[in-house]
């Protein structure tokens, strides 16, 4: 069982960092344009950004099974801590940046654009974060 979970977190940690950078990018370029190319970024941004609720979520319940299923003598170190700090700044992250976008979405204020760009930055580098302390944490 820890295999499979191991195995599912280290998919859901791909995949969210992987689409966190796309997303990114994807904020970079409809920054610049206009009409029906810039409605179809955002369109793509918001379906990815409902797809990162799920996989957010799969991280979390599968960090928490991968964390009961440690034996009694390994507590968690300072490594750790450090890991879930950044796990806990990119869930924030993500929570702004939909806050945001939906706020854009609704009234069409592009003046957001640099905070949603912020938050989504927040997003990749905090994922980046806990990947590093993470290792760090569970070096043999």
């Amino acid at each position: 069982m820890k295999i499979i979970l191991l195995i599912a977190h280290l998919i859901a940690i791909a995949t969210g960092t992987g689409m966190s950078i796309a997303n990114y990018i994807n904020i970079r370029i409809t920054a610049g344009e206009k009409g029906e190319r810039r409605e179809a970024l955002t369109f793509l941004r918001r379906v990815l950004a409902r797809i990162a609720d799920v996989v957010i979520l799969a991280i979390w319940l599968t960090g928490i099974g991968l964390f009961f299923s440690l034996p009694p003598q390994d507590e968690p170190n300072s490594w750790f801590i450090v890991k879930m700090g950044f796990v806990v700044l990119l869930t924030l992250c993500h929570g702004l940046a939909r806050m945001t976008g939906g706020r854009m979405f609704r009234t069409g204020d592009q003046s957001l654009y640099p905070r949603m760009e912020l938050f989504v930055s927040g997003v990749w580098m905090s994922a980046l974060g806990a990947i590093i302390f993470a290792v760090l944490a569970f070096q043999t």
